[in-house]
């Protein structure tokens, strides 16, 4: 007997892994055909290519200044959670209060949490277009 027969919410997992599967062999046999039909065009006129970016587009400066102004914001903020967070998980082992340090916790890791997203967020972004934007000559 395995595991999930044994465990009570196992049939619906079950449900759900069954229904995921048809709906995605449901797509693959629709999209498939479609993608092996169509055949390049002998005389390169059906190449379409993009190139994102934000070159000539009006307000980028102010666009940019925007979200860097934005982004300090939430650092600020970030940083104040954790300040508050400290303040009161210090007030809360003074007073013995176990329900201001359980919130203090929750303040401290939200705001370093926070902090490290605003910083890593533009990095991480770049990262994962980066494979897009490479284009071969």
């Amino acid at each position: 007997m395995s595991v999930l027969r044994r465990w009570r919410g196992g049939a619906v997992l079950r449900r759900a892994a069954v229904t995921c599967t048809v709906c995605l062999l449901s797509i693959a046999a629709v999209a498939l055909p479609a993608v092996a039909a169509t055949e390049p065009d002998p005389n390169g006129t059906d190449d379409v290519e993009v190139h994102p970016g934000w070159n000539g587009m009006p307000g980028v400066h102010v666009i940019q200044r925007v979200l860097d102004a934005t982004a300090q914001l939430g650092l600020v903020s970030s940083v104040g959670a954790v300040l508050v967070g400290g303040g009161m998980l210090g007030v809360g082992r003074v007073t013995g209060s176990m329900g201001s340090g359980s919130r203090a916790g929750g303040y401290i890791l939200g705001g370093g949490g926070g902090a490290f997203v605003i910083s890593v967020g533009a990095k991480l972004v770049s990262w994962l277009i980066a494979p897009a934007t490479v284009h071969s000559a």
